[in-house]
């Protein structure tokens, strides 16, 4: 127990983080990461905009 207020030893008060837990939270945090730039690219290759508008009409008769 610790009384004292403050800053502490945190390995000598025996409290230690285990290393597969950092690894699989950076694991998700890259994954994260990787999802949130791919939809960005998808959304920046996609046009703006509407739909197109029609071309002209081959069967126009312009007599």
């Amino acid at each position: 127990n610790n009384d004292q207020s403050g800053t502490f030893d945190a390995t000598e008060e025996g409290i230690l983080d285990l290393l597969s837990s950092k690894s699989w939270a950076i694991k998700l945090a890259t994954e994260a990461a990787r999802t949130v730039l791919s939809v960005d690219q998808i959304i920046v290759a996609r046009q703006a905009g509407g739909p197109k508008p029609p071309g002209p009409n081959p069967n126009w008769d312009e007599d």
